[in-house]
């Protein structure tokens, strides 16, 4: 039997600025990462990057967040340049060679790359359950962010399959003991 996986997805200075209830969401990424390495379920980041910017590898914008549990050395860290972290990066080998089948995925943001990276997992025919109060956006000049996160929850737990799924669970949720 295969693994489950937590899966925290660009939770990165520049990506952070602006997000909705950001130091609540990464309040809730922070017990999912605690209580998936107490159950020792493998926790990997992913670390968006453009050649320039922000967003270039080793600048400010780039780093993880100052308030989110770091990536320990146990842990893997992928690297992306496009929203879905399964197109050109290693996340498919890392996940194989753990023999993950259950995915959980939290992050930002909820309409790009949390977005993306949920529907490749499923196309991949891993079960997913998106973390539903750990993973953040900004508000548009079409949508508030809380409008986007409630879209993507109701369009992502209406894909099926006879073989897979997509599910909603909280930080509180998880199945996973609880940290003491």
């Amino acid at each position: 039997m295969g693994k489950e996986v937590l899966i925290v997805i660009d939770v990165q200075n520049a990506v952070m600025e602006n997000a909705y209830q950001c130091e609540e969401k990464i309040t809730n990424m922070n017990r999912a990462i605690h209580r998936a390495r107490e159950k020792q379920i493998p926790v990997i980041y992913v670390q968006h990057e453009y050649p320039e910017g922000p967003m270039k590898r080793g600048a400010e914008g780039w780093q993880l967040h100052p308030d989110l549990e770091k990536p320990l050395e146990q842990d893997a860290v992928i690297f992306k340049t496009v929203p879905n972290a399964f197109v050109h990066t290693s996340l498919k080998k890392t996940l194989d060679k753990v023999e993950a089948f259950h995915l959980f995925i939290c992050g930002a943001q909820t309409d790009y790359c949390v977005d993306s990276t949920s529907r490749g997992a499923f196309d991949h025919g891993y079960r997913v359950t998106l973390i539903s109060d750990a993973h953040t956006t900004c508000s548009n000049e079409h949508l508030t962010a809380e409008q986007i996160i409630e879209h993507t929850q109701h369009t992502l737990t209406n894909f099926w399959s006879e073989t897979t799924t997509i599910d909603l669970k909280s930080s509180h949720e998880l199945g996973w003991e609880k940290v003491k």
